[in-house]
């Protein structure tokens, strides 16, 4: 009876320390993913709109708030944090 508990102790703490370096992993992960979304070319920082250097915050009617280049081109939806 003695080895059954031993090995149940031992899959109890086997399971516990997956379960706590798999959260580990995925939570580097997600973070390192968010930082990168939040960052512009050049590694620039957008402004209080969410808007890179380079890019106009363009009210475009009913398809909302979008970040244009200046030199024309594809917008897109301001960077939020």
């Amino acid at each position: 009876m003695r080895t059954i508990y031993k090995i149940f102790i031992a899959c109890l703490l086997t399971a516990v320390v997956t379960a706590f370096v798999t959260a580990h992993v995925i939570k580097q992960r997600y973070e390192w993913t968010e930082a990168m979304e939040y960052l512009c070319k050049d590694n620039a920082s957008p402004d209080l709109n969410g808007c890179c250097p380079g890019e106009t915050y363009t009210d475009m009617g009913d398809q909302g708030f979008n970040c244009c280049p200046i030199d024309g081109g594809d917008c897109f939806p301001p960077i939020e944090k």
